[in-house]
């Protein structure tokens, strides 16, 4: 994708700040981090995919080692930790390039993650979103 601003990252057109690299994935410092003390990294497959769904089985496997190596480091220097995946705009998505954000924590340190309200579900929409979904699964 000759537009797309992490394939341009991967193929060393924009200057990063490296964390962990390897031949399917690569990790690098978020330039907005969300935690005030830094340290907000965004973990990439090298291969384009716009969403988490398109990803080969086997780039899967390699960014979760990728995300279980940095997360390991990040939680030796961290409070806690999120892993975020956003996919498509209403999600939050804004670079169209699969990607992980790996956000160190810190007591009150004033990201709000979980913005949502928990609901409940009415009676009966719980199994009707149940099977919902299974049918789409068996569809896929």
């Amino acid at each position: 994708m000759k537009e797309c601003i992490f394939c341009k990252m991967v193929h060393g057109e924009i200057n990063i700040k490296k964390i962990y690299e390897d031949e399917k994935t690569l990790a690098f410092l978020d330039l907005a981090p969300a935690s005030p003390k830094g340290g907000h990294i965004l973990v990439i497959p090298k291969k384009h995919y716009k969403l988490i769904y398109e990803m080969s089985q086997e780039d899967s496997n390699a960014i979760m080692e990728t995300i279980k190596k940095v997360s390991k480091a990040i939680l030796n220097w961290s409070e806690g930790l999120n892993v975020l995946q956003n996919n498509g705009h209403v999600s939050g998505q804004a670079v169209f390039h699969a990607h992980f954000h790996l956000i160190p924590r810190f007591e009150n340190d004033g990201i709000e993650i979980e913005k949502w309200s928990p609901r409940n579900y009415k009676d009966g929409e719980m199994t009707k979103i149940q099977q919902q979904i299974k049918t789409l699964l068996k569809e896929s």
